[in-house]
């Protein structure tokens, strides 16, 4: 008994296991971590084009730019000497590669592996970039001169002049199907003896470089910093770092249209339009936090290190690279197959459902050989019949078999029977007339002929009904012998 418990048990387990429900929905996972070989990375940019990934990196006295595979995550060649640290960088067109280095702009040319110092001179502090590759314009953040300017990545000069800010933009994206760049700042003014702090998303043409448009973002203090864009719906996503908020714009009419709840102080922001995924790197609480945008919520949260600065997004594999505690997590999207459907059995048809089958009733054959002779007096006799087949076939339509020929005893009150003369033309075997050798049947009330055909249900009944008539015939016979005799015995009148 305790066997057959403990294989039950050891069943049931099984089956809980194998029930267990798989992810159903699209779900994230994380394939690798990246390491710079010397220092920790301070910012990365994909080329999803060429498979690459760049990761800037520094120990305070060297500085690097590393190359790596994004599908297997090894470092392609040498780590490249820069000759300062690279915070930001921003891949522009023909797949080169933008380097801000403080005080001016580097450019990193991959085919070669060259590196081209003060490409672009910047007077100030370079915090932001963001690329426009289709229009060859690259957009610089400047904090110590509070502004933003546009510039011909072909010549490395000025698009416009510098669109100058109340305060140093805090974050910096491009919308490169209409060519147009934002930059938000947060500052605080005192009004009527009160601190006022202003958020504001700022509009920059490409083509002209020009301030096209402000909108207002509140209050909040410590507010607007992130910034992505959706080019597909014209939405710009601002991350409000101390509200726990991500603020939804409506790009072409200059509003706010919703707020998305994001804990953990977002700051940097990334958007995948492939898949309408948005992506906030939560600094306080080292992840970063996806967000379905359509259902106003947040979805999954994907550890990374420690104060997560940086996000970069490959949209045509859908993974995101975040740059946390001096390396860059890689993390991929997955969507599982399309379940299988399972065939739909087919019902059982009930009795009661199916039509009854009608079954072809089987022909009688007809006899060709007569009423049945008479049996002849031997040492066993054994009649001679002809079995027909039954009108009582049964409902399947199936032959009825035939009985087999039964033997009957010797009768020992019966008198030795004798053959009936054949008349001309009969069939051999058979018995014409109803002479004294043929008697009715006590059943039929007709002369002994064939054998009564089987019903299908066995031979019993069929032979106990031979034997009867055969009884019946031999006292028949008995009878009119003695009537015989009498007759003779007496005188005539």
């Amino acid at each position: 008994m305790r066997t057959v418990l403990l294989t039950a048990a050891a069943a049931l387990a099984l089956t809980g296991a194998a029930a267990a429900p798989a992810p159903t929905g699209p779900h994230h996972e994380t394939l690798r971590t990246i390491t710079p070989p010397s220092g920790a990375a301070l910012d990365a940019e994909v080329d999803p084009a060429a498979d690459r990934l760049y990761v800037s990196s520094s120990d305070g006295t060297a500085h690097h730019l590393t190359v790596y595979d994004t599908a297997t995550g090894a470092a392609v060649g040498d780590p490249v000497p820069l000759p300062a640290p690279a915070t930001v960088l921003a891949l522009g067109p023909g797949g080169t590669l933008h380097l801000g280095l403080s005080t001016r702009i580097a450019v990193f040319d991959p085919a070669t592996r060259t590196l081209t110092d003060d490409r672009v001179p910047v007077s100030g502090s370079v915090t932001l970039l963001a690329a426009d590759p289709g229009q060859g314009r690259l957009y610089v953040g400047d904090q110590a001169a509070k502004s933003v300017t546009v510039y011909d990545t072909a010549t490395g000069a000025a698009v416009g002049d510098p669109v100058v800010l109340p305060f140093h933009p805090a974050g910096l994206a491009v919308d490169t199907t209409r060519h147009t760049g934002y930059a938000t700042y947060v500052g605080g003014a005192v009004e009527n003896g009160t601190v006022v702090y202003r958020n504001v998303l700022n509009a920059v043409d490409g083509a002209t470089g020009r301030l096209t448009g402000t909108i207002g973002l509140g209050t909040t203090a410590l507010g607007s910093m992130g910034v992505t864009v959706d080019p597909t719906t014209r939405t710009g996503y601002v991350a409000n770092l101390a509200a726990g908020t991500v603020s939804v714009v409506d790009l072409a009419a200059e509003r706010i249209t919703g707020t998305l709840p994001v804990p953990g102080n977002p700051k940097a922001l990334a958007y995948d339009p492939g898949t309408a995924t948005l992506y906030a790197a939560q600094t306080g609480t080292a992840s970063v936090a996806v967000v379905d945008p359509a259902e106003g919520r947040v979805t999954e949260t994907l550890p990374t290190g420690e104060r997560p600065a940086a996000l970069a997004l490959d949209p045509e594999d859908h993974t995101l690279y975040a740059v946390a505690g001096g390396a860059v997590t890689q993390t991929v999207r997955r969507t599982p197959p399309e379940p299988t459907p399972e065939p739909t059995p087919t019902p059982t048809p009930t009795a009661t459902g199916e039509p009854t089958p009608t079954a072809t009733p089987t022909p009688t054959p007809t006899p060709t050989g007569g009423p049945t002779a008479e049996p002849t007096d031997t040492a066993s006799p054994t009649p001679t019949s002809t079995t027909t087949a039954s009108a009582t076939a049964t409902a399947t339509g199936q032959p009825t078999p035939t009985a087999p020929t039964p033997t009957r005893p010797r009768d020992s009150t019966a008198p030795p029977e004798t053959t009936s003369a054949q008349p001309p033309g009969a069939t051999p075997g058979s018995t014409q007339g109803t002479g004294p050798g043929s008697a009715p049947d006590p059943l039929t009330g007709s002369a002994a002929g064939p054998a009564l055909a089987s019903t299908g249900g066995g031979r019993t009944f069929p032979l106990t009904l031979a034997a009867a008539s055969f009884a019946a015939l031999g006292g028949l016979a008995v009878v009119l012998a003695r009537r015989r005799q009498r007759a003779e015995e007496e005188p005539a009148p």
